[in-house]
């Protein structure tokens, strides 16, 4: 019997059993127990349990095999039974439990009874006590860990399993520091030793110390090494690492090739290191391939913007997917977020098994992947369905209305966090950054950046912040961070250069684009330092920076288009398009830009041109040419041709339906953003504001201001007039607003969607001077300032 269990013939042992029934005493129904153990037979074990005489259930051996065994076969509470009614508990006993509970996924009952334990307990129970501790990670285990590891005696450092279980508990716990100590203490290291240490290491983002180790270690490397190699070359990816990785892996045995764990590795290795053909042949050689290796290569598509492939070999798989398979493959569809990626993500949602809210990192993936296809209030929905929120879920839906450009949710959101506690992390202090570059008001900036811990050392951190400061209005700001940066990178610089050309500083624009190293000089530094031509009307200064240009980019062509259209110098702007399109298929925002040039200096003919061109050109570009058909309408109704403005209406809605962008402007007052869209009487405070727009009126007329009827781009209603149709745009609503706020402003600042109509312009100068209040407009293009001397900083290049 004992050879039999000896050499693994459990099942013979028990036949043996079967057959000699009559003859069995306490050692060999022992033996059995432990076969049944093995072969997890919970059916036979019971029949044993119930053969047993009174006085073999009180042999602690056969008391700790009936342990082994109910644990074993996932029958905890029989366990506990058992165990609960053992007066003499052994150590074997306490280890037997603590390592049921470990197998079935209860630490927490491990440090729970080790603490009950009244007896001197030996290096087995410590090794799964600290295996429990290891798992855990809370500050309740760590300091059960550390007590312990600190009573032990020296004579304890014998047992290597001991040992090595305590090394892997301290590299849990972070304490890497007291884990290299008792490594070092260590007289005769083994591999498992080794292996320990270095899987710490790279738990501990440490790799390259891990790899130092590993060139030290004289014995030939396990699988079990080879393993932590390649997670280690992997984590690295540089080039020590990417050769070591490529030699063990060409010395390692081909026997090693058997053991799915370290292939799956290798193929995790190899998609880091980039090589994605090895990779797919190792993945080749797997004959019975698992979830894992399923996910290496899924995931090693899309960290190498293959995300196709991801999705191929996704519907290939043809096991049940795993949660870990779903989120690689929403992160696929998400990355891709075409037709197909959308079909398919909206598919593998819908057939999703019910408990998928339980596996946040799945959730989260899920709502990333709705964010990506813009499918906002899908991924609202599964964030409020949430019941433990963190910080992961809340960054997905923040950096989601970030990209959507709903800055104010953004907000919403951060206030959300801060009522439950939640840390607040890098990657969410540079999306709250980016939401205030969206919102662009100096106010809102300045609290959200007093309240959050950014890392200002870190240079995107400082180019995020030049950014928002700069789309804020506030040069100074940004030009003091600028200053602080010893050696900037060319985000850096453009981030500035976009700065000053925002705000009408177009010398300061070319001064700074001078001083880039040309090597490092790119298309959005060219792109920049033009558009800060184009808003400054510096067009000599564009065209020499724009002749000096070795690659002109569309975007480059495009720029300088503008540039030149905002100074009607419409024939060397259509020049530049035909010397383009020789080489060249159409590019839509070339035409874009001369159109709004020939609004600008209403110039009917070359409107019409540009375009039916537009329409000739691009006849599926919905949503531009609704915009042109109104920068068309806009050219009529400047020159007071009513009824083509309203053929041109008609005609839009008939072709391209009536999806025209809404006027809207937000400001900020007592620490809340307002929203005001055209027209709008939905405010609580309506009254006050039209009767302070009536006032505010009155005073630009007595000022001498004529509202401009061409500026009124749509039919007039039976009870407007033009004075009110102009009044009702939503930046004269904002500053309305600010004005009934008490004590009156002497700063109001608002950032608006569309761009300020010229009537709005001239007004805002106006009551700027009248009323002595700094005003700053953020509109689609530029910032404007309207200082109390009545002029504005864009002298009228807007």
């Amino acid at each position: 019997m004992k050879k039999l269990i000896e050499s693994q013939q459990y099942r013979q042992a028990l036949d043996l059993v079967n057959r000699q029934r009559s003859i069995c005493d306490q050692i060999t129904f022992n033996l059995a127990l432990k076969a049944c153990t093995k072969l997890n037979d919970y059916q036979y074990g019971i029949r044993i349990h119930q053969q047993l005489s009174l006085e073999a259930l009180e042999n602690p051996f056969i008391q700790t095999s009936l342990i082994h065994f109910y644990m074993q076969c996932h029958d905890i509470d029989q366990a506990h039974k058992i165990f609960s009614t053992i007066k003499n508990k052994t150590a074997s006993m306490y280890g037997a439990m603590f390592k049921g509970y470990i197998s079935n996924n209860m630490p927490e009952k491990v440090t729970e009874l080790f603490e009950k334990i009244s007896i001197e307990i030996n290096e087995v129970v410590i090794t799964m006590l600290f295996n429990a501790c290891a798992k855990l990670c809370n500050s309740h285990t760590i300091k059960i860990g550390r007590d312990t590891l600190n009573r032990l005696p020296t004579s304890f450092l014998r047992h290597s399993i001991l040992v090595n279980s305590a090394i892997d508990m301290l590299m849990k716990f972070g304490d890497v520091n007291r884990a290299e100590v008792l490594f070092e203490k260590i007289k005769k290291k083994d591999i498992v030793t080794y292996g320990a240490m270095m899987q710490g290491y790279v738990t501990n983002n440490l790799s390259e110390k891990a790899l130092d180790l590993f060139e030290k270690i004289s014995m030939k490397p396990n699988e079990v090494l080879s393993t932590i190699v390649f997670n280690a070359c992997a984590s690295l990816s540089n080039e020590k690492a990417v050769q070591l990785g490529k030699k063990i892996f060409d010395e390692m045995p081909k026997g090693y090739l058997n053991n799915i764990v370290l292939v799956t590795s290798a193929i995790d290795m190899f998609m880091k290191f980039g090589e994605i053909e090895s990779a797919e042949y190792l993945f080749s050689q797997i004959k019975q391939k698992n979830s894992y290796s399923y996910g290496a290569m899924m995931q090693g598509y899309v960290k190498n913007n293959l995300s196709e492939k991801a999705l191929d070999l996704f519907e290939k798989i043809p096991m049940k997917p795993t949660d870990v398979l779903y989120t690689i493959v929403y992160n696929a569809c998400a990355s891709l977020s075409n037709e197909k990626a959308v079909q398919l993500g909206k598919k593998i949602f819908d057939e999703m098994p019910k408990g998928y809210l339980d596996n946040i990192v799945l959730v989260t993936s899920v709502m990333h992947m709705f964010m990506k296809f813009g499918e906002i209030e899908i991924a609202e929905d599964l964030f409020s369905k949430i019941k433990q929120h963190s910080p992961y879920t809340y960054g997905v839906m923040i950096h989601g209305y970030k990209t959507h450009q709903e800055p104010q949710k953004c907000l919403s959101l951060f206030e959300q966090m801060k009522k439950e506690n939640l840390t607040i992390d890098e990657a969410i202090c540079v999306a709250l950054v980016g939401a205030c570059s969206q919102i662009g008001i100096r106010s809102i900036c300045q609290n959200i950046v007093r309240q959050i811990a950014l890392p200002q050392s870190k240079i995107y951190v400082q180019n995020a912040l030049i950014d928002m400061w700069g789309k804020s209005g506030d040069i100074d700001q940004a030009k003091q961070i600028f200053q602080s940066i010893s050696q900037p990178e060319i985000i850096t610089y453009n981030s500035m250069i976009n700065a000053y050309a925002r705000n009408g500083m177009g010398y300061e624009a070319i001064n700074l684009y001078n001083k880039i190293p040309e090597n490092i000089r790119d298309k959005i530094s060219h792109i920049c330092v033009l558009n800060a031509c184009s808003h400054s009307g510096l067009i000599d200064q564009a065209q020499m920076i724009f002749n000096k240009i070795d690659k002109k980019s569309e975007e480059i062509v495009t720029t300088m288009i503008d540039c030149l259209s905002r100074m009607a110098m419409f024939d060397q702007a259509q020049q530049l398009i035909d010397d383009y399109e020789k080489s060249n298929s159409p590019y839509l925002i070339m035409y874009s830009a001369i159109l709004s040039g020939a609004r600008n200096h209403r110039h009917i003919a070359l409107s019409e041109e540009i375009f039916n061109q537009m329409r000739l050109l691009f006849p599926n570009e919905k949503s531009a040419l609704i915009s042109a058909s109104v920068l068309l309408s806009n050219t009529y109704s400047s020159l007071g041709n009513d009824q083509q403005v309203e053929a041109i209406r008609m005609d839009r809605i008939k072709e391209l339906g009536k999806n025209v962008k809404v006027g809207v402007s937000w400001t900020e007052v007592n620490g809340q953003l307002v929203r005001f869209q055209a027209h709008d009487r939905s405010h609580p405070q309506s009254d006050k504001i039209y009767a302070e727009l009536e006032r505010l009126s009155n005073e630009l007329r007595e000022h001498g201001h004529e509202y401009d009827s061409t500026w009124v781009t749509r039919p007039l209603k039976t009870e407007e007039t033009i004075e009110s149709a102009l009044c009702g745009h939503s930046e004269k609503l904002a500053i309305a607003f600010n004005f009934i706020q008490y004590p009156r402003p002497s700063f109001i600042q608002i950032t608006k969607n569309l761009r300020v109509c010229g009537d709005c312009h001239r007004a805002t100068k106006l009551i700027a001077k009248i009323r002595q209040c700094e005003i700053i407009v953020r509109d689609a293009n530029r910032i404007h300032h309207f200082h109390t001397n009545g002029q504005c900083s864009c002298q009228d290049h807007f």
